[in-house]
C-alpha cells in the first residue's frame, strides 16, 4: 500500500512540473533571489516534518520556497518516502531543507547525511522511474567538518564524535568524559540556539 502511495505521488510531481523545479537549486548554497528569512511555526498539518525536535522554521528556506503554502506543497510530495523507510534519517535530511531551524545563518545537512540517505532511498525511487532529484544533490552540501547536521542514525559508529566535555564536567582532566555530538540537537546547540 505504502508503495502504491509512493508511486502516486512520485507520479504527481513529475506531471506537475516538479523535474524542473528540482534542477532549480534556487538559494541553496548561494544564488537566487535575496530574501530576509523569518521564523515561523511548523504548521500542524505539514506531516513531512512533525516531531523533529524544534518548533520553528526559516521562511524562506532552503528549497528558497517563500510561502508556507508552497513549502507545504512540495513538502507534501515528499511524505511518501519516510512511510517506505528506505533510510533512517530520511526524515531529517529532506526537513533540514524543507523546515530548516530558524538561526541567524542557515545550517546545511551534511554531504555525508545526504549521501547516506541517498544511498537508502535512490533504489526505491529509481523502482518507480525517477531519478536522485537536482535539488537534493550531495556534492552541493558542506563536508562534515564544517558546521552541518549530521547523520543520527550513525551515533554508534562514532563516525561524527568530536571531542567535548560536558557542561557538568568543566574542569575534569578524566579524558574518558566527552560526548559525540551526532544530532541536529547537539548540532543546534553548538551554534547556540535554545530548543
Amino acid at each position: 500500500m505504502t508503495q502504491r502511495w509512493l508511486a502516486a505521488l512520485l507520479a504527481v510531481i513529475a506531471t506537475c512540473g516538479a523535474r524542473a523545479h528540482f534542477s532549480d537549486w534556487g538559494g541553496l548554497l548561494g544564488g537566487g533571489r535575496p530574501s530576509q528569512p523569518t521564523c515561523v511555526d511548523i504548521p500542524r498539518n505539514m506531516s513531512l516534518c512533525h516531531g523533529i525536535g524544534y518548533h520553528q522554521m526559516r521562511l524562506p528556506n532552503l528549497l528558497e520556497h517563500d510561502t508556507m503554502a508552497e513549502v507545504l506543497q512540495q513538502a507534501g510530495s515528499w511524505v511518501p518516502l519516510l512511510n517506505v523507510r528506505c533510510h533512517p534519517d530520511t526524515q531529517l535530511f529532506v526537513c533540514s531543507l524543507f523546515s530548516p531551524v530558524c538561526l541567524d545563518r542557515p545550517i546545511y545537512p551534511c554531504r555525508s547525511l545526504c549521501d547516506q540517505v541517498r544511498q537508502g532511498c535512490e533504489g526505491r525511487m529509481k523502482t518507480y522511474g525517477f531519478p536522485w532529484p537536482d535539488m537534493f544533490r550531495c556534492d552541493k552540501f558542506p563536508l562534515d567538518n564544517d558546521m552541518c547536521i549530521a547523520s543520527q542514525s550513525a551515533a554508534t559508529t562514532g563516525k561524527y564524535c568530536h571531542t567535548r566535555q560536558p557542561a557538568s564536567d568543566r574542569g575534569s582532566t578524566d579524558p574518558t568524559r566527552n560526548t559525540c555530538v551526532v544530532s541536529m540537537r547537539s548540532t543546534l546547540e553548538e551554534a547556540g540556539t535554545q530548543l
